[in-house]
């Protein structure tokens, strides 16, 4: 098997809240009387640091980040389903897992906020190490998954990453390991397929991709 250790994003792509977190922007933006945005710009607009998506919709001289990240968070939450997992992940999850892969999650997003919401959708036993932020920022992931790669000794070559955002891209290029994207999050397909990388519309394509047996997959 070419790849034994897979490094998963959280938000957009085991957690399918690209959706929530726009209902919750357009929240922020009614609450302040501002033109609400599509779907369609939210993708186009999103960035990292997350301040960049910000300085495209709020006006910022009249913001702090702490109160924005609690403001948005607190939106998330009450918009969350109570079934909040990509289609699919689940399955897909226990399916590498029953095949020896080692499954990690990077995120830039708080870890104390990602554990609970593991262990509520029972995932958790999955995964060896979440690789995670202390704060409500979503910062830069880049740096912190480098170094715990190569703090574990973790072949890089043997690691492939799975995310939804050009970001993604940018860490596995920084590590120096493979992607492998998804169209159905925070950032447009258009926009994804440009850095060259594989992209994929569904968990369930993912099987295939790593040429696992995929017979006992239920769609």
């Amino acid at each position: 098997m070419l790849y034994e250790y897979i490094f998963w994003d959280w938000n957009g792509t085991l957690l399918d809240d690209a959706h929530v977190a726009f209902d919750a922007v357009n929240a922020m933006l009614g609450a302040r009387k501002l033109n609400k945005i599509t779907f369609e710009q939210y993708c186009d607009y999103i960035d990292v640091p997350i301040i960049k998506f910000y300085e495209r919709v709020l006006d910022m001289s009249k913001e702090s980040m702490d109160g924005i990240a609690a403001e948005f968070n607190s939106y998330c939450e009450s918009f969350m389903p109570k079934n909040p997992l990509a289609n699919g992940a689940k399955t897909i999850l226990k399916l590498l897992n029953k095949n020896g892969i080692k499954q990690y999650i990077y995120s830039s997003s708080k870890r104390d906020r990602i554990i609970p919401m593991l262990e509520k959708t029972g995932i958790d036993v999955y995964f060896e190490e979440v690789i995670a932020s202390s704060d409500l920022y979503a910062g830069s992931k880049a740096e912190r998954t480098r170094d715990y790669i190569i703090n574990n000794s973790i072949p890089k070559e043997k690691c492939l990453f799975i995310g939804d955002l050009v970001h993604d891209c940018e860490t596995a290029s920084l590590v120096g390991a493979d992607c492998l994207l998804v169209s159905y999050g925070h950032q447009n397909k258009t926009t994804l397929q440009k850095t060259g990388r594989r992209v994929i519309d569904s968990l369930f394509e993912l099987p295939e991709y790593l040429n696992i047996n995929s017979e006992e997959v239920v769609k």
